[in-house]
């Protein structure tokens, strides 16, 4: 008899714990898989979203977009701009318990530097850092060989986040940032199951979060278990059976079901992220000037918004919108406005005609027909590639539709395989980000158009190494005059942030205080009752 009280006792204790970690636990719906959690490996944004929980940059920003100290107790800059002292903070753990210092800053930039396809700013080639000391434990002096304007900017990005010098000397490259990721962020990582979910736990020696989070550490939530649910109708079926505490990944088809479903918060907020389409300057239709114009005029953005959208999304004039730093309001007294007519007519003047009544225009005997590719698992871009097929169609354009995948689609665009694409991206400032998107570096890669100009080149330059911001604005202006007076690149709209939680998830009213609801603070604060 006493053993079975013994027994029962324990059956009861374990049962209570066990309760206990579910109550802790709390489930990510996501939309996209990352292709790595490796920060200086990948440019993709779910990728970044979900390694910033576990990795963190010398800087972050506030509310207010303000660069932050975050791992440093302060900095210093020198009179000249060309030497930057850090002092960082003491005792910061990485989950392996070794403590951060300035070796592994040093082995970190030096990483990114070698590594990373973003590493366009700070490295030594284009101006930036070109040595790093470390007088001391907490010390790091960088060096610039011109000064940098926007070098605080790109050191609070997380692709340049700090891992220890030991674990990246000692660890196989294949499986940082895939079975192994290393950092100083409020979760750790601990599986990934390809297909199917990343599992992420509390470090409980975390503490040192900026003073615009209410909780500074460790986080609220024991266990953040991010699953992958590729499909838009998943997700929505998802939501609506409970199987998912809360996502980012909506679609806004969704929204309005969502509202109506009383222990469900939905929540919209605007973003600087930009659906786009490009046009492949390697294919030898595409290289005339008038032809892009052609379709230019022919896309109604409008209809896109409004029917791919459901109204959550706004059309666009520029590859930068109104919520993105360096915004220029004159872009939209350029922007080719929709007039199929003027299209009609442009290809008519080129020689295309539809000779044999079939509705696509021909030229010495070559329909005119283009492959046009884009995501087939999120419904906003399926949605306008079959928006713009259908526009297209109407002024005698042939478009072949081909869907696939988010990264199958990136893959595919990364080797020029296409006539036309819609892609996505999104950025808080206008210089890296247009700089990422048209400068010709990022031909055969970020670059869709796969076109520039050396003069599009140096303005996106002295956009970001100026000392004089009246220079930086008016460069980086020219760089959105160029780009959409080009034809390369169509602007279509700018979506909304889309947030919705089961209303037992706490945190969410002080994560919406910040404009882009930063993983770091949805790490800390988001939590189930």
């Amino acid at each position: 008899m006493k053993k079975t009280i013994v027994f029962l006792l324990i059956f009861l204790v374990v049962l209570s714990f066990s309760a206990a970690a579910d109550n802790g636990k709390i489930i990510v719906g996501i939309g996209e898989e990352p292709d790595t959690l490796d920060p200086n490996q990948t440019t993709r944004f779910h990728s970044y979203m979900i390694l910033s929980h576990v990795v963190e940059p010398l800087f972050t920003l506030d509310k207010d977009y303000n660069v932050i100290p975050l791992l440093l107790e302060s900095y210093d800059w020198s009179d000249d701009g060309l030497k930057m002292t850090v002092n960082l903070k003491q005792g910061i753990k990485f989950h392996n318990g070794a403590e951060l210092t300035a070796v592994d800053v040093k082995a970190s930039y030096e990483r990114y530097f070698a590594m990373s396809p973003l590493a366009n700013y700070l490295p030594a080639k284009n101006g930036g850092i070109y040595q790093i000391d470390t007088p001391d434990k907490y010390t790091v002096v960088f060096h610039f060989k011109t000064a940098k304007p926007l070098a605080l900017y790109h050191m609070a990005d997380a692709h340049v986040s700090i891992m220890p010098e030991e674990w990246l000397s000692n660890t196989e490259a294949e499986k940082i940032g895939r079975t192994e990721l290393i950092g100083t962020g409020p979760l750790q990582l601990d599986e990934w199951v390809s297909g199917d979910r990343i599992v992420m736990s509390r470090f409980d020696d975390y503490n040192h979060a900026p003073d615009f989070i209410s909780n500074p550490g460790p986080a609220k939530s024991a266990q953040m278990i991010f699953r992958v649910v590729p499909e838009d109708a998943t997700m929505m079926a998802e939501l609506m059976a409970g199987n998912v505490d809360f996502t980012f990944d909506v679609p806004p088809s969704s929204v309005k079901v969502l509202e109506s479903k009383p222990d469900l918060r939905v929540e919209t907020a605007p973003t600087y992220s930009v659906q786009y389409l490009a046009m492949n300057m390697q294919k030898s239709v595409i290289k005339d000037k008038d032809m892009r114009l052609a379709v230019a005029h022919a896309v109604n953005k409008e209809q896109i918004a409004k029917a791919a959208w459901f109204g959550v999304g706004k059309k666009i004039d520029g590859l930068i919108n109104k919520a993105t730093i360096g915004y220029w309001p004159g872009v939209k007294n350029i922007a080719y406005q929709y007039d199929p007519e003027i299209s009609k007519q442009i290809l008519s003047d080129l020689g295309w005609e539809d000779n044999d009544g079939d509705g696509i225009r021909e030229k010495d005997g070559q329909k005119l027909e283009l492959t046009l590719i884009t995501f087939s698992n999120i419904d906003q871009w399926r949605k306008a590639g079959e928006i713009v097929q259908a526009q297209l169609a109407k002024i005698g354009i042939k478009i072949n539709l081909e869907t696939a995948e988010v990264g199958a689609t990136y893959d595919r665009a990364e080797t020029g395989d296409y006539d036309i694409g819609i892609f996505r991206n999104t950025w808080w400032l206008g210089q890296p980000y247009l700089r990422f998107l048209v400068h010709s570096s990022g031909i055969g890669s970020s670059n869709y158009g796969q076109w520039s100009t050396p003069e599009l080149d140096k303005n996106i330059e002295i956009a970001g190494s100026s000392m004089s911001l009246a220079e930086r604005t008016e460069a980086l202006n020219e760089v959105q005059k160029t780009v959409v007076e080009s034809g390369v690149w169509v602007p279509l709209v700018s979506n909304s942030n889309i947030f919705v939680a089961k209303d037992d998830v706490v945190g969410v009213d002080e994560m919406l205080t910040h404009p882009w609801w930063p993983p770091l603070m949805r790490a800390l604060l988001l939590h189930k009752e």
